[in-house]
């Protein structure tokens, strides 16, 4: 575990700390280690994967619902975040579980996408410069009420204190990158609050 030594919410140009936490769990799950060694501060860093060598015994089964499943469970779904990477990624994701979905970058954008393309669910960063997301969460529901829109923080910071400040913002659900695709498969078909 680590911690970020610095916490404003508006963070330009760091990331949120979690790209090692994210490689050591996928290196993990495909059976691996990752090590990483430096002489310290201002000596660089040196990153070692050993993964085992499998055999693909058959083809990998499509993250694709099923036409019938896909008809039941669509939703339209907005990703606000400003990591360009992210972003895309929870949208490939999306789109290959049959949601249709847009993208914004920064909030101002975010409150315009809403009002034209009305998602169903809003995944939402946080730690975005400009307005974050917790003042994109209380525009949004000083906007809709409690309109159906669920907003969910998808975002690195996930203290108590945290989570609490997400619900006083507005926000019905806080997950803590990295998010995996069975905790956004319940919170997209069963509508499950996970605070």
């Amino acid at each position: 575990m680590f911690v970020q030594g610095k916490e404003a919410v508006n963070r330009v140009g760091g990331g949120l700390g979690v790209g090692l936490a994210l490689a050591r769990r996928i290196v993990e799950l495909h059976g691996g280690t990752i090590e990483a060694r430096s002489s310290g501060p201002g000596e660089g860093s040196e990153f070692a994967v050993r993964l085992p060598k499998h055999e693909m015994a058959q083809p990998m089964r499509s993250l694709a619902p099923r036409p019938a499943e896909q008809a039941q469970i669509q939703k339209r779904v907005l990703v606000v975040d400003d990591n360009v990477d992210a972003a895309n990624t929870l949208h490939l994701l999306l789109q290959s579980l049959g949601h249709e979905t847009r993208i914004a970058h920064d909030g101002p954008t975010a409150l315009a996408v809403t009002d034209e393309f009305r998602p169903d669910v809003i995944l939402l960063d946080i730690g975005m410069p400009g307005m974050n997301g917790y003042e994109v969460a209380r525009h949004l529901r000083s906007r809709y009420g409690d309109r159906h829109i669920k907003i969910v923080a998808i975002t690195g910071w996930g203290a108590e204190g945290d989570r609490s400040r997400s619900t006083d913002a507005g926000f019905d659900v806080h997950l803590v990158k990295p998010v995996g695709e069975s905790d956004l498969r319940q919170i997209l078909i069963n509508g499950v609050t996970k605070h």
